[in-house]
């Protein structure tokens, strides 16, 4: 990898420079990323994006054993990482308004044996803007915001059909 770094760096000063950053600091950089991210992977990816950080400021670091430069280097990869933990949060989680109580509990339903076949059937008999919306959102895993690009709404009317969706759906459940 160190290569291809080494490829988008001018000047023999600058590549070796570098190369001592990333022969020195790389390991430190990951385990940081690590501390944040929990998952190798990941820190990976976030090392990487730190060093090509780095690499557009090389030539406003002076020596490589400084303090400052270690500083910078481990403050760039920790950046990099908590940005990452962010947006992979920010995907995982439901925003609390569009939670939605269906009046058919998880127990209820296990208890019914709805499954998930059943369901996404069920889904495919709502009105087409509500399943484009449902399956947009859960199948898909899109935001709010990207369903609206794609289907050139609003994010409100996401969110309002999101909710005549679960309501409608949850009266089909219920039927059954």
């Amino acid at each position: 990898m160190l290569q291809f770094y080494l490829t988008l760096v001018d000047g023999a000063e600058e590549k070796s420079k570098f190369e001592q950053i990333y022969i020195q600091y790389r390991g430190l950089m990951l385990s940081r990323a690590y501390e944040i991210l929990r998952d190798t992977g990941l820190a990976e990816d976030a090392v990487h994006n730190a060093f090509i950080r780095i690499l557009q400021n090389i030539a406003k670091l002076d020596d490589v054993e400084s303090p400052r430069t270690k500083s910078f280097v481990v403050i760039v990869a920790e950046n990099v990482a908590k940005t990452m933990y962010a947006k992979n949060m920010r995907q995982n989680v439901v925003p609390l308004d569009e939670t939605y109580q269906s009046p058919v509990s998880i127990a209820e339903a296990a208890e019914s044996r709805i499954s998930a076949e059943y369901v996404a059937q069920k889904i495919a008999e709502l009105p087409e803007q509500y399943s484009r919306v449902m399956m947009l959102k859960y199948l898909n895993q899109l935001t709010n915001r990207e369903i609206a690009s794609a289907l050139k709404i609003s994010e409100a009317a996401v969110r309002k059909r999101l909710e005549r969706a679960r309501r409608e759906l949850s009266r089909l459940l219920e039927e059954e």
